[in-house]
């Protein structure tokens, strides 16, 4: 089975829901005195129902408790088809920043917001985009997606054209521009040029030993990893794979890899984080070995949460413009803006107490 079959929508070989003792169409034509076709045509948005006759069927459909099936609509073609956002987490305080983007454009153009987590496992992010199919979806944002390299491209490119099956668009956001798949569109942000600037900045001050926190199999991390070698080849030092340290993307997975980072005998004076939620284990972890923050030990975060400006010290990290990110993609899976528009957001670096 290919990667598009699996995840294709797939009839079921019924004509449709069984029947049940809910209200039905006909029942409401027939409390207003209206052919079936009629009330059809009144759910529809049909124009050419004279007002009368929309009042009574309306009226008729309040007393019975009937309600519109809209799924059956979405697949007519008579309602406006929801947007899907899948997203990793939600524990990324920039996933939120991001959701509410996208909500506000699809609230303004009048549509619905169906949202699904794959927790970083890339069948179950597979199984959210048939999903996103089989109910018809109007668009499709793909978050952060799993898996870098060549076989992640093809399963992405494998979504774009089951989503182009059900006359929906997908964009992937939080992802670099795919140059083996011209044809997907994408919404990214800067991801290198803050870390990197950052890991300068730390070198410039004496730092020699600069660890990186959070590498993981997913593109944001690559591209971030990115900034972080960038950063260490212009300072002249080379990456050190002790200082490399893989761990989920949370601040109590972080405080335990921090734990072992900072209790061997030659500890890093400086990490560099993939996100301020690592960045906040990296801070626990400090206290528990009474590290000063940030004379024996600077950290730097990314995504700038609100709550960074309020620790202590605070937290230098890069700002990124996620709530505009989620609009701007929401505008373009909607259709509501020219492809062309598209283009990577800037980010800009927040120098703070904790790097010195």
């Amino acid at each position: 089975m290919s990667e598009t079959d699996a995840i294709s929508p797939q009839r079921r070989g019924t004509r449709g829901p069984a029947p049940t003792a809910e209200v039905n169409l006909r029942d409401v034509a027939q409390r207003a005195g209206v052919s079936a076709a009629t009330a059809s045509r009144v759910f529809s948005g049909h124009t050419v129902v004279r007002p009368e006759t929309r009042d009574k069927v309306l009226h008729a459909a309040e007393e019975l408790g009937y309600v519109v099936n809209g799924l059956a609509k979405a697949m007519l073609g008579t309602a406006a088809r929801p947007l899907a956002v899948v997203l990793p987490n939600m524990e990324n305080t920039a996933f939120p920043q991001l959701l509410a983007g996208a909500e506000q454009t699809a609230s303004e153009d009048g549509r619905g917001l169906v949202l699904s987590l794959t927790h970083g496992d890339a069948e179950r992010e597979q199984a959210m985009v048939k999903a996103a199919c089989e109910q018809r979806v109007a668009g499709l944002l793909l978050v952060d997606a799993t898996d870098a390299g060549p076989d992640g491209d093809e399963r992405i490119a494998a979504y774009v054209t089951a989503l182009a099956a059900v006359d929906a668009r997908m964009i992937l956001c939080c992802h670099q521009y795919l140059p083996s798949q011209p044809h997907i569109l994408t919404m990214n942000y800067d991801h290198i040029s803050g870390i990197q600037q950052i890991v300068e900045d730390l070198a410039a001050k004496g730092h020699q030993r600069i660890a990186f926190m959070g590498w993981a199999a997913t593109t944001t991390a690559s591209q971030h990893f990115l900034g972080y070698s960038l950063g260490l080849r212009n300072a002249g030092l080379l990456i050190d794979s002790s200082l490399v340290v893989e761990c989920p993307d949370g601040a109590v997975d972080a405080h335990l890899a921090a734990l072992f980072l900072l209790n061997r005998p030659a500890r890093p004076t400086a990490v560099v984080c993939l996100s301020d939620e690592i960045a906040l284990g990296v801070y626990r972890a400090a206290r528990a070995f009474d590290i000063d923050i940030p004379t024996q030990l600077a950290i730097s975060g990314f995504g700038d949460a609100p709550c960074s400006a309020d620790l202590t010290p605070s937290l230098t990290s890069v700002q990124v413009p996620y709530h505009d990110l989620g609009v701007r993609a929401a505008q373009l899976a909607l259709g509501l803006v020219d492809v062309n528009a598209r283009a990577d957001l800037a980010t800009k670096v927040i120098l703070r107490e904790s790097t010195g």
